[in-house]
C-alpha cells in the first residue's frame, strides 16, 4: 500500500513520524551524515497490518495478534496506529470460498512479511538511536496446507 492508497489518517500518521526527524536531519546534514528516510519501511508496516486486518476473519489464527507489536510501535511514538481495511482484497475474499480466500491471504501476508523483514533490517541498522525498534511480526502458518483446503465454507 502506498501513501496515495492509504486513508487520510494513515497518511498523516506515517508522514508525521517521517517528518518528526527534521531536527535529526538538520544535524545529520551539518555533520555530512546520510539521513535515513523511514517512509518505505513505514508503508510496508502499515500495508502488512492492513492486510492482516482484512484477512483476520478469513484465515484461522490471528494475523492481527501476530503483528500486534506494530500497534506498540505507534503507541511508543504517541500516535494512533494507521489502520485500514484493504478494500480490494476484501472484495476478492468475499467472492471466493473460504479455503481460496485463506490461501490468497496467507500468500500475500507471507510476501508482505518478507518485504517488511528486509526493510526492518535496513531500518534497524540505519535508524537514529532514539527511534523505537522495528516491531516483530509472525507470518503464520495459519493453515495446515498451502492451499488451506482443510477449511470449509
Amino acid at each position: 500500500m502506498t501513501v496515495s492508497n492509504c486513508l487520510l489518517g494513515s497518511c498523516f500518521a506515517v508522514l508525521a513520524f517521517a517528518t518528526s526527524t527534521v531536527a535529526q536531519e538538520t544535524a545529520a546534514v551539518a555533520n555530512d551524515v546520510e539521513v535515513y528516510d523511514p517512509k518505505v519501511f513505514l508503508e510496508s508496516m502499515v500495508s502488512y497490518r492492513s492486510l492482516a486486518l482484512t484477512c483476520e476473519d478469513v484465515i484461522p489464527g490471528s494475523p492481527m495478534a501476530d503483528s500486534s507489536e506494530i500497534l506498540n510501535f505507534f503507541n511508543a511514538l504517541g500516535m494512533v496506529e494507521p489502520l485500514a481495511i484493504d478494500q480490494r482484497m476484501q472484495r476478492i475474499t468475499k467472492r471466493l470460498v473460504r479455503s481460496q480466500s485463506a490461501s490468497i491471504c496467507t500468500e500475500r501476508l507471507k510476501d508482505r512479511a518478507l518485504n517488511y523483514g528486509k526493510l526492518a533490517i535496513e531500518y534497524t541498522t540505519k535508524k537514529p538511536k532514539a527511534w523505537p525498534a522495528a516491531p516483530r511480526i509472525l507470518s503464520g502458518p495459519w493453515c495446515r496446507t498451502a492451499s488451506c483446503s482443510e477449511l470449509s465454507f
